[in-house]
C-alpha cells in the first residue's frame, strides 16, 4: 500500500507475529482486517530468520514505513535485522503495536492502543495521518561481544534481578505473565517485599565488573543493573535520575543498600534524592559507553541470553537514532 504525500511515496510494510502474547488470543481479527486491504504488504512471522527474510523483501519493495505488530522480542529481532543486514538504503520509520506481554517498548513509543482500530486509523487515511504525525526519536542500544556472536541491537538491557525475574515471568506466563505490564509490576512488588523483609529467596546478587565512560568501577555485587534508551518503563516508571544529558540511561542497585523505602517513591519517578548515592548502593548515569564483565545471563528486550564465555567485556553504546511514529491522541 502506498500514498502520495508532499514528501513523496509512502510505502507501508506490516510485520505480524501471531504468536506474540496478545496476538495469540486476538490475531484472527487482525488477519481479517489485513486481508481486506489487498494491496497491503503484510507478512506473518515468528522466528528471527523469518523476520530477516521478510524485511529483505520489504526492502526490495522500497518500504519506508514499517509497522510491527508484535511484542518486545519481535521488535528486537526486527531491529537486529534492520541494523545488521542493512537491506534498506535508509532506515524506515517505525511504528509498534503493543501485541506482546510486557510491551515495554510500545509503552514508550507505541503507535497507539492494541486493537484493530489503531491500524484502521492508520490505513484508512494515510495522507491525513502523515500530515499530523507525531515522531518520537530514540537511540538504540548496541551490544558487542568478545565471543564472536553477532552484534545485537535493542532498547532495554537488564541483569541481576531483571534476569531472574524474566525467567520467573516465563515460568508463570499462564498466570502472572498474562497480566502484561501489571504482571511485571507484580514480579517487581515481590522483589521489593523480599528486599524489605531481608529475605534471600529470589534475590541473587551477581558480581559485575563495570566500567562507565572509561572509568573502571571494579567488580561489585549488583541486585539490579539495567541500561535503556527508553524514556518510560512499565507502569510509567522512570527509574533513572541523573540530570546529565545523554541518550542512554544506566541504573544500578548494589549490596549493601540503605534507605530503600525512603528513596523508592522518588527514584521510580525519575527524581533525585540526596541519599541516592553510590555509598548507599544507588547509581544512575547517562553514559556514552558501558563495559560489563558478566558471569550470569542477561535480558535484552524480554529475551534471555547467556553471558559471554571469554573474560572480556560486553560493550553497550548507542547504535544510532531511529524514529517511531505515533498516532496523535
Amino acid at each position: 500500500m502506498s500514498s502520495q504525500t508532499e514528501n513523496g511515496i509512502i510505502r507501508i510494510g506490516l510485520l505480524s507475529n501471531p504468536e506474540s502474547g496478545r496476538n495469540k488470543r486476538h490475531f484472527s481479527s487482525f488477519r481479517r482486517l489485513f486481508q481486506s486491504y489487498p494491496d497491503l504488504l503484510h507478512e506473518e512471522v515468528v522466528t528471527p530468520d523469518e523476520i530477516r527474510h521478510v524485511l529483505a523483501g520489504f526492502a526490495d519493495h522500497r518500504v519506508n514505513f514499517l509497522v510491527i505488530n508484535g511484542g518486545d522480542g519481535t521488535i528486537q529481532a526486527a531491529l537486529n535485522a534492520l541494523m545488521n543486514d542493512r537491506a534498506f538504503s535508509s532506515m524506515p520509520r517505525l511504528a509498534v503495536l503493543p501485541a506482546g506481554t510486557a510491551n515495554m517498548i510500545a509503552g514508550d513509543v507505541g503507535l497507539g492502543p492494541y486493537g484493530t482500530g489503531t491500524v484502521e486509523k492508520l490505513l484508512a487515511s494515510e495522507e491525513s495521518f502523515y500530515s499530523g504525525r507525531h515522531i518520537a526519536k530514540r537511540h538504540l542500544l548496541r551490544l558487542t561481544f568478545p565471543d564472536g556472536r553477532m552484534t545485537m541491537y535493542g532498547m532495554f538491557f537488564g541483569a541481576g534481578a531483571i534476569y531472574f525475574g524474566t525467567q520467573m515471568g516465563r515460568q508463570t506466563k499462564q498466570s502472572v505473565g498474562r497480566l502484561g505490564e501489571w504482571g511485571a509490576g507484580l514480579i517487581l512488588a515481590k522483589f521489593l517485599v523480599a528486599l524489605a523483609s531481608g529475605s534471600k529467596k529470589g534475590l541473587h546478587p551477581v558480581p559485575v565488573g563495570l566500567s562507565v565512560d572509561g572509568s573502571d568501577r571494579g567488580t561489585q555485587e549488583f541486585l539490579v543493573l539495567f541500561v535503556t534508551s527508553l524514556e518510560r518503563l512499565f507502569l510509567g516508571m522512570k527509574p533513572f535520575w541523573s540530570p546529565e544529558p545523554g541518550f542512554l540511561h544506566y541504573t544500578g542497585l548494589t549490596v549493601p543498600y540503605r534507605h530503600l523505602w525512603r528513596l523508592l517513591p522518588t527514584l521510580l519517578r525519575g527524581k533525585q534524592h540526596p541519599y541516592a548515592i553510590k555509598e548507599n548502593g544507588y547509581d544512575s548515569q547517562n553514559p556514552r559507553e558501558i563495559r560489563l564483565h558478566l558471569t550470569s545471563g542477561f535480558v535484552l528486550d524480554g529475551e534471555v541470553y547467556d553471558p559471554p564465555v571469554h573474560d572480556q567485556p560486553i560493550v553497550l553504546e548507542s547504535g544510532g537514532e531511529v524514529s517511531f511514529v505515533r498516532l496523535q491522541s
